[in-house]
């Protein structure tokens, strides 16, 4: 499973630039490579399989390439999942050729909407500042996270990405929007954080998005795996991407992928291309261990 959809860039980054072995340009590492691959992979595993004059030239490997995973993911893999029988899937859209990836942080964005009364901006006592309760509520907020400063440590995070507020400098704002951008752990209840959030912030507090976890669970298929790739362990990812809905439809799965040195949505976004090579090499040999002794 990959993905062809980017996030914006300038126009120059939609260049392919190779240099110094490696590959630059937007969707370099996130996903474009990995739909790539997966065609090759297919195509030429099919083709083996009819010079070597086999009945049946199928291979147990489908693919699936969407274009909504920077967006959601909701009319594409959740969609797709929704219909596929299949009994381990790749996500390959994360961690590195030696890290495969077991478990992903869930997704909570929240609005908070911040009421006041409008009012001159050279008579504020005659109005209610809604930014400034904004401010307030944000304050509260942060402190449900301040234990939770560690880098690279797996718990719960938060990120206030975007504000919108007031309409005219002389004028008192009515009206203070903020999202914040929450990364949750399998330790954390969302139905609690969100109850927390909502009893200490007098701002109306709107649900935008809540996606699970996603937690690998053990599988054959990954142990085969493993046993081919025995520099290849295992970790985890603080971000999130399509392989939540394997969880949501009970599909074995992972995910991995070709090393991005974390260039993702950067501007200096790459693939080593070595590392593409040895991640085909690995996946065509799991292919040709499952054909040759089924699980």
């Amino acid at each position: 499973m990959s993905h062809i959809d980017v996030v914006n860039a300038a126009d120059p980054l939609f260049d392919p630039v190779e240099k110094n072995g490696r590959l630059y340009g937007r969707g370099a590492i996130d996903d474009k490579y990995a739909a790539a691959l997966s065609m090759v992979l297919l195509k030429n595993r099919m083709e083996s399989n009819r010079r070597r004059g086999a009945a049946d030239p199928s291979t147990p490997l489908g693919v699936l390439i969407t274009g909504d995973e920077e967006v959601g993911g909701i009319n594409g893999a959740r969609s797709a999942l929704a219909e596929t029988a299949c009994d381990f899937c790749i996500a390959l859209d994360g961690g590195n050729v030696e890290k495969i990836v077991v478990k992903e942080k869930g997704i909570l964005q929240l609005k908070l909407v911040a009421s006041g009364k409008t009012a001159h901006g050279a008579r504020p006592w005659m109005g209610e500042n809604a930014i400034e309760r904004l401010i307030d509520d944000c304050l509260i907020v942060k402190r449900l996270f301040d234990d939770q400063t560690q880098p690279e440590h797996w718990h719960r995070t938060m990120n206030l990405s975007v504000i919108h507020a007031g309409d005219s400098v002389n004028q008192v704002p009515d009206r203070a929007e903020a999202t914040f951008d929450i990364r949750y752990t399998e330790n954390d209840d969302p139905d609690d954080l969100i109850g927390a959030i909502r009893s200490a912030v007098s701002s109306e507090v709107i649900i935008k998005e809540r996606e699970p976890l996603f937690i690998s669970p053990a599988s054959p298929y990954l142990d085969r795996l493993r046993a081919l790739a025995p520099k290849t362990g295992t970790g985890i990812a603080h971000g999130a991407s399509d392989a939540r809905f394997l969880s949501q439809f009970d599909i074995p799965g992972i995910v991995w992928g070709a090393d991005g040195n974390s260039s993702q949505h950067s501007t200096d976004e790459h693939v080593e291309i070595q590392s593409i090579e040895r991640l085909y090499g690995i996946l065509d040999r799991f292919l040709t261990d499952i054909e040759n002794h089924p699980i």
